[in-house]
Parts: structure tokens; sequence; C-alpha cells
């Protein structure tokens, strides 16, 4: 039992051990500009998203998702967050510089409840380049753009056709 119970701890503490190490020391690349192992890209997000869900509280949306409200929020998404997040047919060329790469939500919608994206859009998400938009937009605002982000893939056809349409040139 004593040899079982030694090679459990040294086969966990070595292992850590040796990642602190290495971080410690510098073995790390720390570059924006290369793509993140595939191991810490699934840590991260996993991380994030298991926090998000925890600090994030289940406020309901006061904000009905009519087209008229639906429509409102894709204007907003559209002047204040395709710059870096995208459109349809439009991923933003400069998004992709941030570490980790700024999600594109014309190719890969956020799948996240309307409640968890108004905490992201207020509070921002560290290490991500999403700086928090408290006090920036309006309570209201944020909740329209999480009603339109949280229903991309469910919108209304009036909805869905305005957002696969080219934007206006600013």
């Amino acid at each position: 039992m004593k040899r079982f119970t030694l090679g459990l701890l040294l086969g966990l503490v070595v292992p850590a051990l040796a990642v602190l190490a290495a971080a410690w020391k510098g073995w790390f690349s720390v570059r924006a500009s290369a793509a993140p192992p595939a191991w810490e890209s699934r840590l991260a997000g996993m991380a994030r998203d298991a926090a998000v869900e925890r600090q994030a509280p289940r406020l309901r949306n006061p904000i009905a998702p009519t087209d008229a409200e639906l429509l409102a929020g894709l204007a907003i998404f559209r002047n204040d967050c395709a710059g870096c997040h995208g459109e349809v047919g439009r991923p933003s060329s400069w998004g992709r510089q941030f570490y980790p790469p700024v999600p594109q939500f014309g190719q890969t919608p956020p799948r996240k409840p309307d409640w968890q994206i108004f905490w992201i859009v207020q509070n921002g998400l560290r290490y991500s380049g999403m700086g928090g938009w408290k006090g920036q937009m309006s309570d209201a605002d944020v909740w329209r753009v999480a009603a339109f982000l949280s229903r991309l893939e469910s919108l209304p056809p009036a909805v869905e056709a305005r957002w696969r349409s080219p934007s206006p040139a600013p």
C-alpha cells in the first residue's frame, strides 16, 4: 500500500512540478502570433466556459426577442462588435491577430445563453482581448446584442435575411 501511495503521489506531483519548472524557466511560447497548442486551447476554453457559467448571474433578459429588438441588436453588433467578431462572409481581418484569436460569429455562433453573453460583454474576458463594455453601452443595448447573438442559429426569417445581407458601408 505504501508503494502504491508513493507511486500515485509521484505520478501527480512530478509532472506538475515539471510544468511549473518549464513555465518558470520561460520555455512556453508567449508570442501572440503563434497558434496555441491544442491542449492549451482546450484547457483555456474549458476554464473560461466554467468560470462564465459559475460567475454570471442567471438574469432574465428584459428585452423581448421581437424582430424589431433583434434587428436593433444586429445594428449595435455591426456598429460596435463586428470589427473584431466579423460578419457572415466577412471575417475580421485583424481580430485574428488577438491571442487567442477573436471568435468569428459569422462563421461560428457563440452558442451561449443571453445571460452569459450579457455578462461577458459587460465584464470582458481576461487574457482574450475582450474588454468590458460596462459604462460604455447601456444595459438595454447589451441585452439587445445578447438576445441577437444567443439566437444566431434560430433567427426569425426577416432578421436572418438582414444578418446574411451585406452590411451597409460605413
